[in-house]
């Protein structure tokens, strides 16, 4: 079986994204990250948060090299580059709609149990989505 572990996830600059200047926030950027992150668990049917899974993020880093503005269409490419025991690293690179680069990075995610609020192994439904490479 074949599995995609790669995904793309578009959204405009909103006003509440931005600072004074109508140039978006670092910080607002990396909620987008994290919706896009959300949005490839959402169409593989995997559970973000419930009574058995949490999937925190334990360590982002982003790099930028272009303004996003005010309704600027932004695409952003996750590919899942990693799949541990219990984490995901997925790599990221956000583009506006011309092509041009805004930022690129890296996130990883840890798959907790809510009740312990501890590191626990990767559901094996989660396990068995993600396919045979899920290490």
């Amino acid at each position: 079986m074949l599995v995609s572990h790669s995904h793309n996830y578009r959204r405009s600059i909103r006003f509440a994204d931005t600072d004074a200047a109508g140039v978006a926030h670092f910080s607002r950027l990396l909620i987008i990250v994290e919706e896009a992150i959300h949005d490839f668990f959402h169409v593989r049917r995997i559970p973000i948060f419930d009574k058995v899974t949490a999937w925190p993020v334990v360590s982002i880093h982003a790099d930028y090299s272009a303004a996003c503005r005010f309704q600027d269409e932004i695409s952003v490419a996750l590919s899942l580059d990693k799949t541990g025991n219990s984490s995901l690293t997925f790599s990221f690179t956000a583009s506006k709609a011309d092509g041009t680069v805004c930022f690129v990075g890296q996130a990883t995610l840890c798959h907790i149990d809510p009740a312990k609020n501890a590191p626990a192994p990767m559901l094996a439904k989660t396990r068995d989505v993600l396919g045979n490479d899920a290490v």
